[in-house]
């Protein structure tokens, strides 16, 4: 990717002009999205380090469309004075075009597991993990997102891995007591799986869903992605959530040549299981310290649309996606899927117009709850369990975007106090380096 084709000017139409960084030093580069026949491309140059071209969508029109949705903004209550700009020292900044609807906190970088594709795997790192923030100082955590965002903020808690804390129901309780309804834990399964009564516990803490790692349904995935055959772990974790009560969202890191076949299967295993299944969230993966996507080819969310929709069987189509609204329009798109009563399913974006959609977008919707609750609206008495299917855009700084940016809604809280958006918070370097964050060590 650091020794891009040239491309002859004539052959490129400009789509739009927005800013990027550089993969090796992350300056801030002025940047180019272009198309070449359907092909969509992000164009920058680094005095320093040289020209990238990074392919991001795979259908010219379809980018275009996507792009052209505008739903209302809501900016952050409350931001912070920027010195640099973006992304160098966000907190939210004044110039930040939408308020959080999700802020993850990280409790520890400890894991149970050592998969190939994630930079925690290796022993020394695990060995030199920290402990994670104490109970004290969650409380001031918890208070000071309350602070920054309001209650009808969704938390997620992550890692790492969030299980492998003692006190995780009490942390859950913590958050309840601080004022927030919707509490997520982000987990692999491994302890979900492992214990029948763990799901128990964490339902009776308040917990109200679980974001369940769910790459495929068979062993070679796992064995690929995540260093073992965990299909029938994630298979009990599935049943003991069942069991307890608690919904789960699927979600699916996607990597070209070693499970993006099966997005079309996991949607089928979806369905059949809607009673604990309330979404699906394919994720493409994106290149960070957590990723090493040398190995494969890089996805967008344009090229899971219509891979998707072509293993769906005529369930969805890559137009029946649409953006969340909460957050920039290239950033997450989804749809709603409703059944007739008879085991038909039908999207609920083939039901409305996009002009509908405007006039009923609530901005106040969860992440991720956008569709759902629009369904609630127009069918309150249907009485039939739907789901939520949404393909995340992860960036990273190949493909890092500051437009998009600027109108994340989600976020991590950030050690000092900050809050900010998950893909800055991730930005890393080609070689895994990240950026001193503003404020940390505070």
């Amino acid at each position: 990717m650091s020794e891009p084709k040239t491309v002859p000017p004539e052959q490129q139409e400009c789509l739009h002009l927005t800013s990027s960084v550089c993969p090796v030093c992350l300056q801030v580069l002025p940047a180019r999205v272009v198309a070449e026949g359907k092909q969509v491309s992000l164009l920058k140059e680094c005095p320093e380090h040289g020209s990238y071209k990074v392919p991001i969508w795979p259908d010219r029109d379809h980018y275009q469309w996507m792009r052209q949705f505008r739903l209302p903004e809501l900016p952050p209550e409350h931001t912070v004075a920027s010195q640099q700009g973006c992304p160098d020292d966000c907190g939210l900044c004044g110039t930040h075009r939408r308020r959080p609807t999700l802020v993850e906190i990280e409790l520890t970088e400890k894991c149970n597991l050592r998969c190939p594709v994630c930079f925690m795997a290796a022993e020394e790192v695990q060995a030199k993990a920290a402990p994670g923030p104490d109970l004290s100082k969650l409380a001031t955590v918890f208070s000071s997102i309350l602070k920054q965002t309001g209650p009808g903020t969704s938390i997620q808690l992550t890692g790492g891995e969030p299980t492998m804390r003692p006190d995780l129901t009490k942390i859950v309780e913590l958050g309840r007591q601080t004022g927030f309804a919707a509490i997520e834990v982000n987990t692999n399964g491994v302890v979900l799986g492992r214990n029948p009564e763990y799901a128990k516990t964490l339902a009776a803490a308040g917990v109200s869903g679980i974001y369940l790692q769910f790459d495929g349904l068979t062993r070679q995935v796992y064995e690929t992605i995540r260093g073992a055959d965990l299909l029938g772990t994630k298979l009990k974790a599935l049943q003991h959530c069942r069991a307890a009560g608690i919904q789960v969202v699927l979600a699916m890191t996607v990597i070209s040549g070693v499970n993006q076949h099966q997005m079309g299967d996991l949607l089928r295993f979806a369905l059949i299981n809607r009673d604990v299944v309330a979404g699906v969230a394919y994720q493409p993966a994106f290149g960070s310290g957590r990723f090493d996507l040398s190995h494969a080819v890089r996805l967008s969310m344009g090229d899971v649309a219509f891979m998707l929709a072509e293993q769906s069987d005529g369930l969805l189509e890559p137009y029946d996606l649409w953006p969340l609204g909460c957050s920039h329009p290239l950033c997450s798109a989804a749809t709603y899927l409703m059944e007739d009563g008879q085991g038909s399913f039908t999207p609920l974006t083939r039901q409305i117009t996009p002009g509908e959609y405007l006039q009923l977008f609530d901005p106040a919707s969860p992440q991720g709850s956008v569709f759902p609750d629009l369904a609630e609206k127009l069918a309150p008495d249907s009485g039939q369990a739907g789901l939520s299917v949404v393909v995340m855009n992860y960036m990273d700084a190949f493909t890092m975007d500051l437009e998009r940016l600027q109108e994340c809604s989600m976020t991590v809280y950030q050690q000092g106090g900050r809050i900010v958006p998950f893909c800055s918070y991730q930005l890393t370097t080609s070689d895994g380096q990240k950026r001193p964050q503003p404020g940390a060590g505070h």
